[in-house]
């Protein structure tokens, strides 16, 4: 099996999911870091991950063995669990209830964890260092 490639953020708060998931699985995978900004080569806005992730936000997951590229927490998690989870590791095991119980609680996190994380970082960083540098 060829190695994963995981797209993240030094800082971002949702890539680390996917990396705990992959971890767990035991699957193979490498971090490409970018940078927050347009810097063409090495920004989450630049041109180069615009062509992963038209989004400009990490995570992102190429699988080179299937071809497939996912973005978003939610849509890589999904993938890993599909295709690589074959023994229901990281998912309920049982009724369909359970299956969707699973998801609203996954779902219900994916909205409102990650985004107020994002959103407590860019006034703790960001916005922060926009407002000493003014």
């Amino acid at each position: 099996m060829q190695p994963l490639l995981l797209h993240a953020h030094a800082s971002g708060p949702n890539p680390i999911k996917i990396a705990i998931a992959l971890e767990a699985l035991n699957i193979p995978y490498n971090v490409k870091l970018w940078e927050f900004g347009n810097d063409r080569e090495k920004g989450v806005k630049g041109e180069v991950f615009l062509r992963i992730n038209e989004n400009g936000r990490v995570p992102a997951l190429e699988d080179p063995n299937t071809g497939v590229v996912s973005w978003e927490s939610g849509a890589c998690m999904n993938y890993v669990r599909r295709v690589y989870d074959k023994e229901n590791l990281l998912g309920p095991k049982g009724s369909e209830q359970d299956i969707v119980d699973f998801e609203k609680w996954e779902y219900f996190l994916l909205s409102t964890l990650g985004p107020m994380t994002g959103q407590t970082n860019w006034y703790r960083y960001v916005f922060t260092y926009l407002l000493d540098n003014q």
